[in-house]
């Protein structure tokens, strides 16, 4: 396919369909996986032995009770309190020896909570569950514990089967903070164990959300010290990417830089992603329902999402070299956008899991586009931060999900190992686009820098030329003058040495005249010279061209061919004949000796349109990109002598005419360039202007 100037730049075909089969392995690489972990955590999951009692003794400050419960899945949603009191006794309930996620299910999760208090130990006990994010946590405590507990609960072993005997406390998402039983950014509560008495606990857990359940024991003072590290740890987390939003946000919207505007947006979704999944929100706004929270968690992931894929655009610049995968970010990100409704409802089960296994896809699309941006730019660090971020992003996400669908223990990671990495990545993230606005800075610096030394040197140009406009006038009315003399004398006779003898006068008169228009110093001060459109044959106008080359060699390789020589064009007749005699000239020079060039005219629906073709040895497509730039010649024209003005001014020319000139070349087989002109008989009295820069 010929290489084509468009506005929009040109893309290499080959290279995106290559991309693009690769990507798509690795995503189907990564369905596969994501398919297969419900695999692994099931083979994980062998069943254990009886379930021993978490034995609290006086020296316990805080103890996991990973080993110490039995869980029964309600697939079918339809078991109540009583129906799991019966198929505990009956041996219904597994022991587990760890707590592993159960990914995002709508199945019902029931657990049994075995403790023990040691003779001697405290009776005062805090219980600690998260995730923060879980729906309901509905816990079932016997209401009389310790020496007033009756016989049959004594006799159950702190099991009885009537479920009156037991206490309903409501924790999770769904219940107000004002209204749980104690003020902590986990599901909390206060236990009083009675001494040497093995107690059971039953808990049902019902979310929308993926379920990823812990259970801890602790001693008050223990807790207490807990509670400060955590919230430390959380607020330097959320300070840390709060500064980061504020700093961004302001220098992005300085700077008015894509990258860093989209990078600030990504950071405030993770912010508030943390703040509502976290529980911190709840300690914030005590009062918020537990459907406006699943909303928050929800929307702000799949925002996050949407952010990541524009900022992963602008990074990676993907609009230059791969259109195709930029268009597919930008329909990512929009489908993203259009599933926030689903947050809030059933759907949530399925469209989460679908942005999950797409964030995964992403990040690894990112981990080999960055590395590849590292290796083609060795010298420059930035790539190196990008390359950096995106490793440990995938790194954290990919461990979360593992510990999510249960293929690591719950509480493999001492926290959220993607909320360390996403804390890492935006860091490391946020530092390689600091290098890369410093790059950017001093780029835009030495273009500035360009920019005024071209000024520079176009006002010197344009001072020079005046003052050689002067000398060309007087050279040339010497070469009119001699060529009237010698017509005058009568020493030539033939007629056509007299037809090349009026040749000489005219093509002296037009330069005299072009000299005027071009290098006046008036109209170069002004910026533009006045064009005086009437109305001209296409023929006429086209055999003006040829008759500039009779005479030569070039004229048996010109073939011209005019499909319609009667049709009127209005148009300044001298400049656009310049113009067309500029690609003829072009062509001829840039073409083998032995080839043709093809020049053709004719009527594409009211559009006149003149095409003129080489054989040369064509231009790149970014070079294509290029033509018509003042002093720009392509790498074929090496060795050709040229100044790279007379396409620029063929453009101008052109667009004057309110015309445009396109270009279409490939490599070693020619160029062809076409000048499109709309009728301009409606534009007679109103004379066209050309830019002279």
């Amino acid at each position: 396919m010929p290489a084509r100037r468009t506005v929009g730049g040109a893309c290499d075909a080959a290279r995106a369909a290559a991309i693009s089969v690769r990507f798509r392995r690795i995503a189907r690489l990564f369905v596969l996986l994501w398919a297969a972990l419900p695999l692994f955590a099931g083979a994980a999951h062998a069943a254990g032995a009886a379930v021993e009692p978490l034995l609290l003794g006086s020296a316990t400050t805080s103890a996991t009770l990973a080993g110490h419960f039995a869980r029964l899945v309600d697939p079918d949603r339809k078991l109540d309190f009583a129906d799991v009191l019966k198929a505990d006794a009956d041996g219904g309930m597994e022991p587990r020896e760890d707590f592993r996620g159960a990914g995002q299910t709508r199945d019902i999760h029931w657990y049994r909570f075995d403790l023990m208090r040691a003779p001697g130990a405290p009776a005062d006990w805090l219980l600690e569950m998260g995730e923060a994010y879980i729906d309901h946590l509905d816990l079932f405590i016997l209401k009389t514990i310790g020496p007033k507990a009756t016989a049959a609960a004594k006799a159950a072993g702190g099991r009885p089967q009537d479920p009156a005997a037991y206490r309903l406390v409501r924790l999770g998402d769904f219940v107000p903070f004002s209204q749980r039983p104690m003020k902590t950014r986990l599901h909390a509560l206060s236990l009083t164990l009675p001494e040497g008495q093995p107690v059971s606990l039953y808990l049902r857990v019902d979310s929308v959300s993926a379920i990823r359940l812990s259970a801890r024991v602790w001693a008050p003072a223990a807790y207490i010290g807990h509670q400060t590290t955590d919230l430390l740890f959380q607020g330097l987390f959320l300070g840390v990417l709060g500064i980061l939003v504020l700093g961004y946000v302001a220098l992005g919207l300085l700077l008015r830089d894509g990258a860093l505007l989209a990078y600030t947006g990504y950071v405030a979704t993770v912010f508030c992603y943390y703040l509502f999944a976290n529980g911190i929100a709840a300690t914030l706004l005590p009062d918020l329902p537990g459907w406006f929270m699943n909303m928050m968690v929800g929307s702000t992931g799949f925002l996050g999402f949407a952010a990541a894929l524009i900022m992963w655009v602008y990074i990676l610049d993907l609009r230059t070299w791969a259109p195709s995968l930029r268009r597919c970010y930008q329909g990512l990100a929009l489908l993203a956008v259009l599933m926030l409704p689903s947050t809030v409802s059933p759907l949530y089960a399925l469209t989460n899991p679908i942005v999950t296994v797409s964030a995964l896809i992403v990040v690894v699309i990112a981990l080999v586009l960055t590395a590849r941006m590292t290796w083609l730019n060795r010298g420059d660090p930035t790539p190196r931060f990008y390359l950096a971020s995106t490793l440990v992003s995938l790194s954290g996400l990919t461990m979360a999900q593992m510990i999510l669908r249960g293929v690591l223990p719950a509480d493999f990671f001492i926290a959220d190992p993607y909320q360390v990495a996403s804390m890492l990545a935006v860091l490391v993230l946020g530092t390689g686009l600091a290098l890369r606005i410093g790059r950017l800075q001093t780029e835009r610096l030495r273009a500035r820098e360009e920019s005024a030394f071209a000024t520079k040197r176009a006002e010197e140009q344009r001072s020079f030329v005046a003052m050689l406009s002067h000398e060309f006038r007087t050279p040339l009315a010497s070469i009119d003058s001699a060529a009237q003399m010698i017509e005058l004398s009568g020493a030539v006779e033939a007629p056509s040495a007299l037809t090349r003898l009026q040749r000489i006068r005219n093509t002296t008169r037009k330069m005299a005249e072009l000299v005027e228009l071009f290098l006046s110093a008036d109209a170069l001060d002004q910026g533009a010279l006045a064009l005086k459109p009437e109305p001209v044959a296409l023929g006429q106008l086209l055999e003006e061209v040829r008759a500039g080359l009779t005479g030569t060699e070039a004229e048996e390789r010109l073939q011209l061919s005019v499909e319609v020589p009667d049709r009127v064009l209005v148009a300044d007749a001298p400049f656009l004949g310049v113009a067309i005699g500029n690609l003829v000239q072009n062509a001829l020079r840039y073409s083998p000796p032995d080839t043709a060039v093809r020049v053709s005219a004719g009527d594409d629906g009211g559009v006149v349109v003149i095409r003129v073709a080489d054989q040369g040895r064509g231009m790149s497509p970014d070079e294509v990109e290029r033509i018509g730039s003042i002093y720009f010649r392509a790498s074929s024209s090496r060795g050709t002598k040229g100044s790279g003005l007379g396409l620029y001014m063929t453009q101008k020319i052109v667009a004057a005419h309110g015309g445009t000139l396109t270009v279409e070349s490939v490599r070693d087989e020619g160029s062809v360039f076409t000048i499109r002109l709309p009728d301009g008989r409606a534009q007679l009295s109103v004379p066209g202007r050309l830019a002279a820069q």
